[in-house]
Order: structure tokens, then C-alpha cells, then sequence
């Protein structure tokens, strides 16, 4: 369901007045600029509207003139600081796991964006997308600038990306962008995307407490219920088998003890929701053979192996079971 007054959590606010300030702003020029009570800000754990947000962000734009305050903010974000969601994401097992609980957790900082996470052979992408009517360029700056800096403090390394994509037209200077990223970036995409060597999803956390971390996921797992935005279990069980396919490592014993599950409950879970695991890995997999042939950012020969199939015969029979003709049939008719 699409949320008629988004919000998110009131630190994330707080956090962009204090930056705000420390860049320059007077606390009460900001206050009645922005139309925000510094003291509304001070309540903790609570939900804020996200037009407020937003009225903070142009009224500091006006009052700062500073065109990377957006890239500032998000380079000293750090999941440590960042609640239980940030917490959630130290925690993990693995920077893959990582990143599967701040997607799945993501709701409990923001009503208004959606992440999703996209592997291949060689890399591995984070998606935000921002609901219609809330979207503002300096935020995506934040967003991207602090993701990097998680996994920059998960991995212990000062890692960059390989690769930027924004849904906003090309700013007249990219040399701060350039300065922090230091990859490739393109403009006026269909997605705003970061993307890194995938390589980096093996590396492990070795802090990593079992008894820690099962109780922020239960805390966590909580939250999200009492938010009303308890994310679907079978989509869960999809956005894991599409982040493991090219990987191998998708065997239902393998989706089952990512989510702390015993492989009889998993599949008492998915046949309480009419579904199968079987089923649900093949809708994921013709899904995903549909986007790498439309967006024919890949061989066609390579398809077969980023799904999952070790073969490409296997492959060519669960296409024509699931379109009825051949993959160079289907390309052909796609392309009339």
C-alpha cells in the first residue's frame, strides 16, 4: 500500500538540522525558514513527515549554497549511529547479508524509498527508487554518499564504487562527485543505482556474534510490525533467490538458514502463503531472463548461468516452457 503522508525516522532529520547548522546556518534562520521546531526535532525514536524533511532540505539549499552538503552528510553516516537498522547491518554475518537486512529494515527509516538489490557475475547493485512527488537531488546525494560509507565500515576498507547512475540530468560540475566516487557515473537514467565488485559480498564480519545479532533481528522484526509495513515473506524469499542466482548458493537449505529458518518451517511458511519454493525460483528466474533480454546489457550466451541453470540446455527448455518458442524466437518477435 503507497502511503498518502510518507515518513521517516525523526533522526534522520535531526541529523540533516545539526549538519546544517554546522556548515553555517543559524539555528533560527533555519527554524523559520524551513518552518521546523528544533525542539520537535529533539523526540526520540519517532516518525516524522517526509515533506518536512524535504522543506528542510530547500530551506538549507537557499541558505547555504553549498552544492555538496548532500555528499558530506552521507560520508559520516555510520550504521553504528544509525539505530537499529544501522545496527542490523554491523551485526551481520557477511556484507551480503548486510545488505539483504537494510533492504528488508529500510522501512523503518523512510516510508518513501524502496530498495532493491541486483546481482551478475561481477558486480552486485543497490536500486533506490523515491516515491512520485518526493524526491530531491541533494537526498539522493546523502543516500549514496552514506551506503558507502556502510560498507565502507563493514569491510574495514576505503572501497569505491565501480559505478553511479542517477535519475537526475548531469549537475553543470561533477568534480565533487567525481572527487568522492572516483567510478563512472551516467545521468538522466531510468534508476538511480551504486554499484560495487562483487567480490565484496564474501566479506565477512568477523565480530560477528550469533546471540547479538539474533536479538536486532528480532527487535528489528518487531518494529516493522508495529510500523504496519511488515515487508511480504515471499517477497523476501524472491528478493534472496535473485540476489544468489548467479552465485549458486539458492538452494532452498541455503534461503532457509539465511533467514534463522529450519528448512520444515520454511516451507510451512510458503504453504501458508499458497506458494512454493520451486515455484517461487522459477518466476524469479523468468523475471529476471525477461530484464537481461530487454535491457541487453549482457551476452545472451550468459543468460542462462546469471539465472542460475549450470547448463545452457537446461536453460533452453524452461524458456520454451515458459514462452512457448526458443530464445532466438522470442528475440526476434521482441524486436518486430
Amino acid at each position: 500500500m503507497t502511503p498518502t503522508n510518507p515518513k521517516m525516522a525523526i533522526e534522520t532529520t535531526r541529523e540533516l538540522f545539526n549538519t546544517l547548522v554546522k556548515a553555517g546556518v543559524q539555528k533560527d534562520v533555519l527554524e523559520r525558514e524551513s518552518g521546523i521546531g528544533l525542539a520537535i526535532l529533539e523526540k526520540a525514536e519517532s516518525r516524522y513527515p517526509v515533506k518536512s524533511h524535504l522543506q528542510l532540505w530547500n530551506a538549507g539549499d537557499t541558505l547555504l549554497k553549498n552544492e555538496d552538503i548532500g555528499i558530506q552528510m552521507g560520508s559520516v553516516s555510520n550504521p553504528y549511529n544509525r539505530g537499529i537498522v544501522g545496527l542490523n547491518f554491523a551485526a551481520s554475518p557477511d556484507l551480503e547479508v548486510a545488505i539483504i537486512n537494510k533492504i528488508r529494515f529500510t522501512k523503518i527509516l523512510a516510508d518513501h524509498i524502496n530498495l532493491e538489490f541486483y546481482k551478475t557475475s561481477t558486480s552486485f547493485s543497490v536500486h533506490y527508487s523515491i516515491l512520485e512527488g518526493y524526491f530531491h537531488r541533494l537526498e539522493i546525494e546523502r543516500v549514496f554518499s552514506g551506503f558507502l560509507n556502510w560498507v565502507r565500515t563493514f569491510v574495514n576498507s576505503k572501497i569505491y564504487p565501480t559505478r553511479l547512475s542517477f535519475q537526475y540530468s548531469s549537475p553543470e560540475s561533477i568534480d565533487l562527485y567525481t572527487k568522492h566516487f572516483r567510478c563512472p557515473m551516467v545521468f538522466d537514467e531510468a534508476v538511480n543505482s551504486i554499484t560495487f565488485d562483487i567480490k565484496l559480498l564474501a566479506s565477512q564480519n568477523n565480530q560477528f556474534n550469533e546471540y547479538l545479532y539474533s536479538i536486532l533481528q528480532s527487535r528489528a522484526e518487531d518494529i516493522l510490525s508495529k510500523l504496519g509495513c511488515y515487508p511480504s515473506f515471499v517477497k523476501d524469499v524472491q528478493s534472496m533467490i535473485a540476489g544468489r542466482l548467479c552465485n549458486g548458493n539458492f538452494l532452498v537449505e541455503d534461503i532457509a538458514a539465511s533467514l534463522n529458518m529450519s528448512k520444515r518451517t520454511f516451507h510451512r511458511r510458503l504453504a501458508d502463503e499458497n506458494v512454493t519454493y520451486q515455484g517461487l525460483l522459477d518466476d524469479v528466474r523468468k523475471e529476471m531472463t525477461v530484464s537481461y533480454l530487454a535491457k541487453d546489457e549482457c551476452s545472451v550466451k550468459n543468460v542462462p548461468f546469471l539465472v542460475g541453470y549450470a547448463d545452457a540446455r537446461s536453460f533452453n527448455r524452461a524458456f520454451k516452457r515458459w514462452f512457448g518458442n526458443s530464445v532466438n524466437q522470442y528475440l526476434q518477435s521482441a524486436a518486430v
